[in-house]
């Protein structure tokens, strides 16, 4: 993870990207910008985090652990966005992994030192409940979504959503996980995507080797 302290710096980012319509100017003062390379994680299961996100570019996933030892990708994350909103709040005793998908710009505000200022904030509070509305708004539509479209649908989106320089290597036991469906289920289907050769099975992964196709099912549902 790189830190960024440049005041101009942290300011482009802030005008460019949102932050001003959910804080004042002067909780500036307190940021820095705290960039993540893909694959590196933001927060740890169940750590407690240092610094309240708003996620400037990028985007990443959530996953949590069940009592189990099962792993379930619980959602993915696109910028402009909170990581440790929950927190803030006082409202989530366990946090979950997240991890960026690709580079991550954030700007980063340290919890304890902002959490009196930012809560005393209506403005701040008006734009969280916002935020917090239409994420668990986009959460029911996500489930809906899941029980309303073939496997087959669901999955082009998830690979045009998860793929990195043309390649899909995300694990199958969390993919099947997050769109609800029997591991033997997605292996079916992504079988059936390498027969009509919308996918390449690589050592890295699966290659995608007709775009046109796999974003014509995705946009079916």
């Amino acid at each position: 993870m790189e830190k960024v302290t440049s005041l101009e710096e942290i300011r482009n980012t802030a005008e460019q990207s949102g932050f001003f319509n959910y804080f004042s100017e002067s909780i500036l003062s307190y940021a820095q910008l705290h960039r993540f390379e893909a694959n590196e994680f933001i927060l740890y299961e169940g750590q407690n985090p240092d610094y309240l996100y708003f996620v400037a570019e990028g985007q990443a996933k959530a996953y949590i652990t069940h009592s189990n030892g099962k792993v379930s990708l619980v959602n993915f994350l696109y910028a402009p966005c909170f990581i440790g909103e929950m927190e803030l709040l006082n409202a989530k005793q366990k946090t979950v992994g997240i991890q960026a998908m690709v580079t991550l710009t954030c700007i980063a505000l340290p919890m304890e030192q902002i959490r009196k200022t930012l809560l005393d904030d209506p403005v701040f509070l008006r734009g969280l409940c916002i935020y917090l509305s239409k994420k668990a708004d986009n959460n029911s539509r996500i489930y809906t979504h899941n029980m309303a479209y073939p496997l087959e649908n669901r999955l082009a989106k998830f690979i045009q959503i998860t793929a990195h320089s043309g390649i899909y290597s995300e694990k199958h036991t969390e993919a099947s996980e997050y769109l609800g469906v029997t591991y033997r289920h997605l292996l079916y289907v992504i079988a059936d995507f390498v027969k009509k050769g919308i996918l390449q099975k690589t050592i890295y992964g699966y290659r995608i080797i007709n775009i046109e196709a796999l974003n014509g099912l995705a946009s079916e549902n």
